[in-house]
């Protein structure tokens, strides 16, 4: 398991925001056996302990819905702001055999961002938090544009499940993006300098922080496990993020 802290710097970030922490927690796929839900209860009280500005939740909540209860007594003890977003095994939109679709509407205390977004005060300055719905990629194919999601604000992030959202973004429309989904792989066959992902060997974002010409983004290696209820050379992962003021 890895809690790791990780400065990442933003173009135009106000003064004010230097140093705003995100709590950046995503694949729990509760609802299903898995080494994943000890990890997911260790990262929820990692960042309860830590009490960062913001605790964002990118995705795969639930592989099954019977998951739900332990999911909203998890959610219960985050800090607050929380926002979260669904990911496709949430729909059932997997090839994984236990996944099962699950109703969920909202997530409170957390704001659960179903292709809308939210508004928020951190630091005295304003915050733009949208949340891309689990459908925008739908059997390899866009469904949805996530950039009429956005507004103007000191700092505008987006929440989607899918890091391939950074290829379909346009410059100018958010600052940060937040992911999940691939696991780091969940499996896979290290060698000097590298490693091979088995499930998804020529996938362009896998762990950790990229820059586009559209934002700068940060994909989660995740907590939980699907298919298979364990992972080798791709640690469950939570990260909070510490915003920097990028130096010119």
């Amino acid at each position: 398991m890895r809690l790791r802290e990780l400065e990442l710097e933003l173009p135009g970030l106000p003064p004010e925001l230097d140093g705003l922490r995100i709590a950046h927690l995503s694949d729990f796929h509760f609802g299903v056996p898995s080494p994943g839900i000890g990890a997911a209860w260790q990262a929820a009280a990692w960042a309860r302990e830590r009490r960062p500005d913001l605790v964002a939740i990118t995705g795969d909540l639930l592989t099954h819905p019977r998951g739900e209860p332990m999911l909203r007594q998890l959610v219960r003890i985050l800090p607050r702001p929380a926002v979260a977003v669904l990911g496709n095994h949430d729909l059932a939109i997997s090839r994984d055999p236990q996944a099962r679709p699950s109703n969920l509407r909202e997530l409170e205390p957390a704001t659960l961002l179903r292709d809308e977004g939210r508004m928020l005060e951190l630091r005295g300055r304003s915050v733009w938090i949208a949340g891309a719905d689990a459908r925008l990629i739908v059997r390899g194919r866009p469904k949805l544009d996530p950039n009429r999601l956005a507004r103007e604000a000191d700092l505008s992030i987006l929440l989607c499940h899918y890091p391939r959202v950074l290829d379909r973004l346009e410059p100018g429309k958010f600052d940060l993006v937040l992911a999940g989904h691939m696991h780091d792989g969940q499996i896979t066959l290290p060698y000097p300098g590298g490693k091979l992902l088995l499930a998804h060997p020529r996938a362009a974002y896998t762990r950790g922080v990229y820059r586009g010409a559209a934002a700068a983004m940060h994909v989660s290696a995740g907590l939980g496990t699907t298919f298979v209820p364990f992972r080798f050379a791709a640690r469950p992962e939570a990260t909070e993020l510490v915003l920097r003021t990028a130096v010119r």
